[in-house]
Parts: C-alpha cells; sequence; structure tokens
C-alpha cells in the first residue's frame, strides 16, 4: 500500500514539473514576443509616423489657442442646444479630441519653460530649492488657515445653535493651539547656538506635539461619534464636493510625501508639523467620504452610519497611534542623548 502511494506521489510530482516547464516556456515565449512587437513599434514609430505626427501635433501657440476656442464653442453647441445638429456634433468630438492631444503635447514645453522661470528668479528659485523654507513657510501658513477656520467654525456655531459646527471649532482650536506652539517653539530653537541643545529642544518639541496630539484625537473622536449617532456630515454645493474630494486627496498624499522625507528627524520641529499636516489630511479624507455618502447616499443612512464609523475608526486610531509613536521615539532619543 505504501509503495503505491509512493509510486503515485511521483506521478504527480513528474506531471507538476511538467507542466511547470511548460508555464516558464510559455511565459518566456510570451515575454520575448510582447518585446519583439515592442521593438517593432518603436522602430516603426520613428522611421513611418514620428515626422507625420510632429507636424501634426506640434503646432504654433496661436493655432493652438483657436483650436481651444473653436473646440469650446462646439461642444457648447453640442450639449446646451436642444436641436444640435448630429453631424457638427460629431465633428466638434473630433476637433476637440485633436485639440486635447495638441494641448497634452504643448504642456510639457510650457510647464518646462515656467519652471526654468522660477528657478532663475531670485525668490521663487530660494523657495524651490530650500526644503526647510518651503516647510517653515507652510508651517505658517497652516497655523494662519486654522485659525481662521476655528475663528469662522465658532460663529457659525454660535448663530445657528449647532453642536456640530461647536465641535469642528474646538477641533479647529486644538489645531491652531498646536501649529501656534510649533510656530514658537521653531523661533526658539533659533536662538540657541549650540546644535546639542537645538537638538534637545526640538525632540522635546516633538515630544510636545505628541502629548497634544491626543488632544487632537479626542476632538476628532468626538466628531466621529456625531457622524454616527448623531447624523451630522459636511455638505458641500454643487461640484464643489469634487474639487474637495481631489484636493483632500492631494493632501494626504504631500502629506505622506513629507513625512518620508522628514522620517530621519533632522529637524524635529518641522518634522512634529509634517506629522500633524498627515493627520489633518486624514480627517480631510473622513470629511470627503461624509460628503460623498451625503450627495450620493441616496438617502442610505445605514450603510452611511456604518462608513463613517469605520472610516473613523480608522482615522482615529492612526492619530492615537501617530501620537504613540511621536513621544515614544522622542523619548527614546531624549534618553540616548542624555547618556
Amino acid at each position: 500500500m505504501k509503495e503505491r502511494w509512493k509510486a503515485a506521489w511521483e506521478k504527480v510530482c513528474s506531471v507538476c514539473r511538467i507542466l511547470w516547464n511548460g508555464t516558464k516556456k510559455a511565459c518566456f515565449a510570451t515575454g520575448r514576443f510582447f518585446a519583439a512587437f515592442g521593438r517593432w513599434c518603436a522602430h516603426s514609430w520613428m522611421k513611418y509616423l514620428a515626422g507625420p505626427a510632429k507636424k501634426l501635433f506640434f503646432v504654433h501657440w496661436s493655432i493652438a489657442v483657436v483650436l481651444v476656442v473653436i473646440s469650446a464653442a462646439l461642444l457648447l453647441y453640442a450639449f446646451l442646444l436642444p436641436g444640435a445638429n448630429p453631424y457638427i456634433s460629431y465633428f466638434g468630438y473630433f476637433v476637440s479630441a485633436y485639440t486635447l492631444a495638441v494641448v497634452c503635447v504643448k504642456l510639457p514645453g510650457v510647464f518646462g519653460r515656467a519652471k526654468r522661470g522660477l528657478y532663475a528668479n531670485r525668490y521663487s528659485g530660494r523657495y524651490l530649492t530650500d526644503a526647510v523654507l518651503r516647510a517653515e513657510i507652510s508651517m505658517y501658513a497652516g497655523l494662519g488657515v486654522s485659525f481662521f477656520y476655528a475663528v469662522f467654525k465658532m460663529a457659525a456655531g454660535i448663530y445657528y445653535h449647532s453642536t456640530w459646527l461647536g465641535a469642528l471649532a474646538i477641533y479647529y482650536i486644538i489645531l491652531s493651539a498646536m501649529r501656534f506652539a510649533l510656530v514658537k517653539h521653531y523661533r526658539d530653537n533659533a536662538q540657541h547656538e549650540n546644535e546639542r541643545e537645538q537638538r534637545l529642544f526640538g525632540l522635546r518639541s516633538y515630544r510636545f506635539c505628541g502629548i497634544l496630539m491626543f488632544l487632537l484625537n479626542i476632538a476628532v473622536t468626538i466628531l466621529v461619534g456625531q457622524l454616527i449617532w448623531s447624523n451630522e456630515s459636511y455638505e458641500y454645493p454643487g461640484f464643489l464636493i469634487y474639487a474637495f474630494a481631489g484636493y483632500s486627496f492631494y493632501c494626504i498624499g504631500i502629506a505622506v510625501r513629507n513625512m518620508a522625507k522628514h522620517r530621519k528627524l533632522e529637524t524635529p520641529i518641522l518634522a512634529a508639523a509634517k506629522m500633524l499636516s498627515f493627520a489633518c489630511a486624514l480627517m480631510s479624507i473622513l470629511a470627503t467620504q461624509t460628503a460623498m455618502l451625503t450627495q450620493f447616499g441616496d438617502g442610505q443612512e445605514t450603510f452611511a452610519q456604518i462608513m463613517n464609523a469605520m472610516t473613523g475608526s480608522v482615522v482615529c486610531l492612526l492619530i492615537f497611534g501617530l501620537a504613540v509613536w511621536m513621544v515614544h521615539r522622542a523619548n527614546r532619543e531624549l534618553k540616548g542623548m542624555e547618556e
């Protein structure tokens, strides 16, 4: 019996080896085919199509502007006029597609010239090349925006007698206090001449921001509770919701990128500011979700509450974990420097 099982197992292994070798050869053959096809396409493009395409799409900027105006007029005619001629509409679609291709071809050159001009300028060039200066300016700008939102939400909450707006005002007040503390610590840190003292002061400020992050997490938890139990939410009129959604995803992308750049704590106070920006971006994602569910949820309150509870819990846990990580990391480095 044992020998029969052994023989059957050897047959299975043999079949598996054959299938594996056949699959491997098929994959290699497919890869070689697509590589050869890609080389043929590149050769054909360079030999036969690159010249005509360049003449067709690389037009003068004045012609591109005229094409944009004509395309806009034709699309308005096709979409807004009830009795639009279908042939004119189809022609408009073709012209708009060609115009889009021309614009896409022209944009890299425009952006390249604009970028060279910005780098050549004394002030914009310094801003683009100095990462510390950019972080410092963004820290001051964040403080101004947070303070404005705190005053605006508080005034609106008092005027409309809204607990939701009041909770938002508390959130922005805590956020403004944290940004103000970071700005003050950053200016105070510049007065220390010794690098070791600057490092110690920066790490203590980093730890202090982590402690304040716990307070921010309490405010976020209160907001999430109102989202779930009181069915409160963000609302944006018309197409503004798409702009806000795009801005929110842009903020989360920039925040993650900046966190990665400052992960080594070369400047602890600026790193703390980037951590705070990441927490704010998480809140923006939550706000975007609630606004989307309010506008496109078709009145499905139960589904909206479940989604808000899930995303809100993730946001609260991430901010709490961020606060724990900041305090722990600062304590570990301070202990290592003080020993």
